[in-house]
């Protein structure tokens, strides 16, 4: 009768638990979801020029990301191996009173190539180029993503082709595997395929973790020409790839700002692209978008927009924008950074970061200063307001 009775209650209870069970996964899914208003501008953090950190020059931060258990952020150097080893760093950054009160960089790890060594020095090897971008975490893998523009050069006597990339590394920053490129994304001795130094500058995963989406910094040459001023027609991807499988399932057209300035002068460098991208959810992205014109005080133009790809077209199948026109992401302005009235620079990561003491959650920039004495490494922390 008592082992009935236990049988009884069990069966009473197993539904009961994959019920609660299934609750607390669709509101942690519900929970992982941000649903932006706006965002407040809080502070701002410079870090000095060409600091020194375990023998290496912490400079050309490109990409950073927050680990939530750990209370720790993850923040990759654009180097190439010129002035240090390529590397990322990990750092705290200390808030107190709604304000960046200081940043500690706590250990430098080398970025590693297949064979377990590091990148030689810059300009020894031309087969081999790191040019990171962007890094993101995975907490359920323990492992890292990041992302390399590659080169892509022609000069007379000086031919260099180096294919972008995306890795996956484990905490020590050795090499586990890569995501094979699409075909279109290669760097080509033709003006066909991606453009020099406008490739994978945005990373993002999504879905908790089995979806990454990936953004092309400037347009391929078969979908556009570049964004120029008094041009609205440029037209860059954002792509879609299923983590387990490395496949990349979706492509979305994304069309980009005219530049907001003429330039003073004429050059390769006047641009206007994606220079990163955030997960707001399984669907919504924000986009970052950077423009430089030539003469204008080093002044960036950066704007954020809000994107939501599930009420878009899959272009995957469209090989060339300008022979077959498609149906463009809808964006939505989140923020002006002209708004805030102040030196804007060569912004080029975003993280969310901890909660605020208001339970907010908090947004974290972080801008590259290309190693430069004209330019400023710093840090931005907005509020997010939720609607």
């Amino acid at each position: 009768m008592k082992k009935n009775t236990v049988s009884l209650l069990f069966l009473l209870l197993f539904p009961l638990f994959f019920l609660s069970c299934s609750v607390r996964k669709f509101a942690q899914s519900k929970a992982d979801e941000t649903n932006i208003a706006s965002i407040k501008f809080l502070s701002e953090y410079v870090i000095p020029h060409n600091v020194d950190y375990d023998q290496t020059i912490i400079g050309g931060l490109s990409g950073i990301d927050y680990d939530k258990k750990k209370d720790q952020y993850y923040v990759i150097s654009d180097d190439p191996s010129a002035r240090s080893p390529a590397r990322f760093y990990t750092a705290r950054i200390f808030i107190s009173n709604y304000k960046i009160d200081s940043i500690g960089f706590t250990k430098v790890t080398d970025l590693l190539q297949p064979n377990g060594k590091p990148y030689p020095k810059y300009g020894t090897d031309r087969s081999v180029k790191p040019d990171a971008e962007s890094i993101r975490y995975n907490p359920i893998e323990h492992n890292f993503l990041w992302s390399s523009e590659g080169e892509r050069r022609f000069k007379v006597g000086d031919t260099t082709i180096v294919q972008p990339t995306l890795t996956f590394m484990n905490a020590q920053g050795q090499f586990l595997d890569t995501i094979p490129l699409p075909s279109g994304f290669h760097f080509s001795k033709r003006d066909k395929g991606l453009r020099k130094n406008a490739v994978f500058e945005g990373l993002s995963y999504a879905n908790n973790y089995k979806t990454l989406f990936v953004s092309l910094e400037e347009p391929r040459y078969e979908d556009s020409e570049k964004a120029s001023f008094g041009f609205s027609g440029a037209l860059t991807r954002i792509l879609k790839f299923d983590v387990k499988s490395k496949k990349n399932v979706a492509q979305y057209a994304y069309n980009l700002d005219p530049l907001p300035v003429k330039p003073a002068i004429d050059m390769d460098w006047n641009v206007n692209g994606i220079s990163e991208i955030l997960a707001l959810g399984d669907d919504k992205l924000l986009v970052m978008e950077r423009a430089w014109a030539k003469g204008n005080d080093d002044h960036s133009f950066i704007k954020v927009y809000i994107v939501d790809t599930k009420v878009a077209e899959n272009e995957i199948d469209n090989p060339s924008f300008k022979a077959n026109p498609p149906k463009v992401l809808k964006k939505k302005l989140l923020f002006d950074f002209d708004s805030l009235n102040r030196h804007i620079d060569n912004f080029e990561g975003i993280t969310f970061g901890p909660v605020l003491p208001n339970g907010h959650k908090s947004l974290i920039f972080c801008v590259d200063d290309n190693f430069s004495e004209m330019q400023v490494q710093q840090f931005f922390l907005f509020e997010v307001v939720e609607k």
